[in-house]
């Protein structure tokens, strides 16, 4: 989660934040839940999404790619069947260059980091 935070406020502004458990919803935000593309994690996903409290806005969707390779068929299966209880699913690539650093906003210079980013932000609602 804290490199989804990164990717989407890079500057620390405040646009996004990282939740503790219990942590309460700022006012005007949207949820977004994290997850990486393996099938314990969307059954975990599942899980979350499945005891989600209807006070609470639905979430976003982000799933993180640990691997270069097309997500299992598992896991494409358990993204059709959370996909209607989201506001969307966004898709963030395995980016190698993000394993190498400290802060995953170093790498923003690099061109599929700041691509994965502003493709991320997009599909999230962020204006650049």
């Amino acid at each position: 989660m804290s490199t989804v935070v990164r990717l989407l406020d890079p500057q620390s502004q405040g646009w996004a934040v990282e939740l503790s458990p219990g942590q309460h919803l700022p006012q005007y935000y949207i949820p977004v839940v994290v997850t990486r593309s393996t099938a314990y994690g969307l059954h975990r996903t599942q899980d979350l999404l499945n005891r989600w409290h209807p006070s609470i806005p639905r979430p976003y969707l982000v799933v993180i790619r640990d691997a270069p390779l097309r997500p299992p068929l598992p896991v494409r299966y358990r993204l059709r069947t959370v996909a209607p209880r989201t506001l969307g699913i966004a898709h963030v690539p395995y980016l190698y260059r993000l394993r190498l650093v400290d802060d995953p906003a170093e790498a923003l210079t690099d061109t599929p980091v700041s691509k994965a980013a502003r493709e991320l932000r997009a599909s999230l609602g962020f204006s650049d």
